[in-house]
């Protein structure tokens, strides 16, 4: 959550070090390390602000397709 809170409170450019750009989609993630590495994907969304779509414990070296099928189609739900 303090990653979070970070974003929240100075923007996406102080958490630069734990965000990716997912190539070929939409999304980006914010890793989370520590004893579980947690993922969160998020679009941009109005200006400065970002939608939080799924999070996920990330266990192995590539982005599980299930989860990123998961986050776009939440993506396309909300925004249309």
């Amino acid at each position: 959550m303090r990653i979070l809170h970070v974003i929240e409170e100075y923007g996406l450019k102080s958490a630069i070090p734990h965000l990716k750009k997912l190539k070929g989609t939409p999304l980006w993630e914010i890793r989370i390390l520590g004893q579980e590495n947690i993922r969160v994907l998020y679009v941009g969304y109005r200006g400065k602000n970002i939608l939080l779509l799924h999070a996920f414990e990330k266990k192995t070296q590539k982005t599980p397709p299930r989860e990123i099928t998961t986050a776009i189609r939440r993506s396309k739900e909300l925004l249309g």
